[in-house]
């Protein structure tokens, strides 16, 4: 993927447009109650995301720790930089929170690992590519550096509570500076947070059809 040269845009507020829902974002400092270990490897801003009513309902960091081990790749895979299993941002719920499955999430902080969905019967049909993120207490995750295992993200996230795999949604990003809200065709609403030198477009409002 093509490298930004700029990543951060200029003031504290910046309203996402009317296809956004009115969601909006401000920008925030370091995660200061979360692992240290977490936050070393994240960017020192993130991003609050006010819903409609002004409410702030999340706050997101990415990461700025450049990954180690070989990046994803093949049929489905639209993120050729990111290694599977590696973490790629930090998110603080503020309130009570839903997954793309619609499965209850408390508020609290949890870790996103990319991941991808499994070729398999179960999954068809789930989304157009294979990309996702795992979420799991960030209390929990013990080894943020590490790229994870398929089966060690799965078991990890059983600590959120629910019967499947808590997840979100991964997009390509719609343009070429992060932050940026926008919605794609699924009516999801999409942030394009910094990941390192690039950018990883995250649901942050919507769920999955199926």
């Amino acid at each position: 993927m093509k490298h930004l040269a700029h990543l951060w845009v200029l003031g504290l507020a910046v309203a996402a447009s009317l296809a956004g829902a009115d969601f909006s974002y401000e920008k925030v400092g370091a995660p200061t109650e979360a692992p240290a270990a977490i936050t070393a490897l994240l960017h020192e801003e993130g991003y609050a995301i006010k819903d409609p009513d002004g409410a702030v309902i999340a706050r997101y960091w990415g990461r700025k720790a450049a990954f180690e081990g070989e990046p994803s790749a093949g049929f489905g895979i639209r993120y050729d930089f990111i290694p599977e299993g590696a973490l790629i941002a930090l998110v603080e719920f503020t309130s009570e929170h839903s997954d793309f499955r619609e499965q209850q999430v408390a508020p609290g902080w949890y870790t996103l690992r990319y991941t991808l969905h499994p070729e398999d019967g179960n999954h068809m049909g789930v989304a157009p590519s294979r990309d996702f993120a795992v979420l799991s207490p960030a209390d929990k995750d013990a080894e943020p550096a590490r790229n994870y295992k398929f089966d060690e993200m799965v078991e990890l996230t059983k600590a959120v509570g629910n019967p499947h795999p808590t997840i979100a949604r991964v997009e390509l990003p719609e343009g070429n500076e992060a932050p940026n809200l926008w919605v794609n065709d699924y009516e999801l609403v999409v942030l394009d947070l910094p990941v390192i030198d690039d950018m990883v477009g995250i649901v942050i409002h919507g769920h999955s059809e199926e």
